[in-house]
């Protein structure tokens, strides 16, 4: 019989559970609902938060004085600042994991501290994270490195959904580097359900034929589960809807492994399960027998 490796740790991580719940709480009281950007980066949950009455706009100008939602990635002080001058009524609904990180940079940013976050600067999580510090730059793999003056104390911090090995590696040539001759800390802001699904995703990939990599083509951190698994594995394929499954040949392909990413909805993830049984595997839980 074919079989479906199933990770242990799948669907919706914490900080999206309680984004997507305190949305649909909202919606429900208040029949609508602003946020700037999508709350978190998945289109099937958006299309029904949508329908619900959740209305995505690209500014603050945008923001009417309805209630207004803080996407999971967070957005920067000033603009929560002149939502409230605005009158708006904001509930937050950052991730518990970048929140942190924010209030790290700004103790950081007291403690005159120069501030390098690794990541992407389009990411909506980043372009947050640096309006929390006055003396802050990013760059993506530390090859980057600000020149200028010598910097007497500097911290380098991650992008939450990076993979851990990619960020140390980046983060250990500020150590080097001539510019920080002085003190430098790198802190681990990985999320710590990132790193685990990297690992798990490792072994799975070891295991089966065939991997499906369930989530958003926008998710930085399904994106990384990607790459993660493909150091493993020639065939993997990064499935946003059912509609691509249907397309891919599973001809030959006798085990196949399930994963996703931490902003994937549990009825898509059913779903898929359900079509995999129909094409004749049975369901196995990825290290069951621990």
């Amino acid at each position: 019989m074919k079989k479906l490796v199933v990770a242990g740790n799948i669907g919706f991580c914490f900080g999206v559970k309680r984004t997507v719940q305190t949305a649909e709480r909202l919606l429900k009281k208040h029949k609508r609902l602003y946020s700037i950007g999508d709350i978190v980066h998945n289109p099937l949950v958006m299309e029904n938060l949508k329908s619900k009455g959740l209305r995505v706009v690209s500014s603050e100008a945008e923001v009417e004085k309805g209630p207004f939602i803080v996407r999971s990635h967070g957005i920067g002080p000033a603009t929560i600042e002149r939502l409230t001058e605005k009158g708006v009524e904001i509930f937050d609904a950052t991730c518990p994991s970048v929140k942190k990180i924010q209030s790290l940079i700004k103790k950081l940013d007291r403690e005159r501290y120069f501030i390098i976050i690794i990541g992407n600067e389009n990411h909506p999580e980043v372009v947050a994270l640096r309006e929390y510090g006055r003396n802050t730059c990013v760059s993506r793999d530390g090859k980057d490195m600000p020149g200028g003056r010598k910097r007497e104390k500097a911290a380098v911090i991650g992008q939450t959904t990076l993979s851990f090995t990619e960020y140390f590696k980046s983060a250990s040539r500020f150590i080097t580097s001539p510019v920080f001759a002085g003190k430098t800390i790198i802190y681990n802001t990985i999320c710590r359900v990132t790193g685990e699904r990297q690992e798990e995703s490792a072994g799975i990939s070891r295991e089966a034929e065939a991997v499906f990599v369930l989530g958003g083509k926008t998710s930085s951190n399904t994106a990384k589960l990607c790459h993660n698994c493909r150091r493993f594995n020639k065939c993997v394929f990064h499935i946003e809807n059912l509609g691509e499954l249907e397309k891919v040949s599973l001809k030959g392909i006798r085990s196949a492994g399930l994963i996703s990413g931490t902003s994937t909805p549990e009825d898509f993830i059913f779903a898929v399960k359900k079509y995999m049984k129909k094409k004749g595997y049975g369901e196995v839980q990825y290290n069951e027998q621990d």
